[in-house]
């Protein structure tokens, strides 16, 4: 393949209720948001936004494979959905943003001969009023929440398996001073060490981290501040956490050395043994909500 042209990239902005979100038609990538001028979503200060490469931060689209695929094969990296230029779709509801993308858009798109087909993706973007608590017992009104959702299709007659994950990085003061909380006793891939491991306590980190743990369910970032992002997943398998840490983290030239610190990766996934398979012309969606949240007693998992 050719190597790409740099060319502009426009963003989408969309503003009210106190927060603020940019996305990019470049791999349907909501790349940052923020609550009350506090970045919740995390975006790379040296991000590429040329279209040469994948936005590092935001909540990139892992599809159909995560990383190098279940057999460690595949390239690109994570998928060719997330490098390619969605066609904005016609909003729903509360929905604020929304993209669609079909297997037969990304014909001679690097790695488009080792996807399972045909599908169709639709993508889209909420947000939820900071006045609104119907999802709480909490008479306490609660802050505005993200909700993404991905909705895959089997555009044929035959049964596929895919892989997917939202790699979604969450903006922290000091990865070093955080913890992740509803993961405790849960069986997890560390892809650091190769081996297989039960989580003790909640998640801290010292170094590089990159685990796949075995359970979808609601994660507290509980930050050393007092500011909690809770994760919400739905239609997923696992969760992911990943941070680079200062050694990898450094060598990443989208990244650099000051930057590592500044965010963790919570995804919400389902790869591997516990990827996705759908019959023909069925559909299911993958998504989260994100909320931040006050202090530590405010928030249970």
């Amino acid at each position: 393949m050719a190597p790409r042209t740099p060319r502009t990239l426009t963003p989408r902005s969309v503003t009210g209720d106190g927060s603020t979100l940019v996305a990019y038609d470049f791999g349907a990538h909501l790349a940052s948001w923020t609550v009350g001028g506090r970045p919740v979503v995390w975006c790379s200060p040296t991000a590429v936004l040329d279209g040469t490469r994948a936005i590092r931060g935001g909540i990139p689209i892992c599809f159909p494979w995560f990383a190098a695929g279940p057999e460690g094969d595949h390239s690109p990296s994570h998928g060719p959905v997330r490098t390619a230029v969605w066609d904005v779709d016609q909003t729903r509801d509360d929905e604020v943003v929304a993209w669609r993308l079909s297997s037969a858009d990304l014909a001679g798109a690097a790695g488009a001969e080792l996807m399972p087909g045909p599908f169709t993706l639709r993508y889209a973007v909420s947000l939820t009023s900071a006045d609104s608590s119907a999802a709480s017992s909490s008479p306490a009104p609660r802050s505005p929440g993200l909700h993404v959702s991905l909705e895959v299709t089997s555009a044929a007659g035959e049964e596929i398996t895919v892989e997917v994950a939202l790699h979604t990085y969450l903006a922290v003061s000091d990865v070093r001073d955080i913890e992740l909380r509803g993961l405790e006793d849960c069986d997890h891939l560390d892809k650091v060490s190769g081996t297989r491991a039960r989580q003790d306590g909640p998640v801290g980190f010292s170094g590089e981290v990159d685990r796949v743990y075995d359970r979808s369910g609601t994660t507290v970032v509980q930050d050393v501040d007092g500011r909690a992002i809770v994760v919400e997943p739905f239609g997923a398998t696992q969760t992911v956490v990943w941070n680079p840490g200062p050694e990898k983290g450094s060598t990443m030239a989208d990244l650099g050395p000051d930057a590592w610190w500044r965010f963790v990766c919570v995804e919400t996934a389902a790869t591997a043994d516990r990827a996705i398979t759908l019959a023909p012309g069925q559909s299911h969606q993958i998504g989260c909500v994100i909320r931040p949240s006050g202090p530590r007693s405010d928030v249970t998992v």
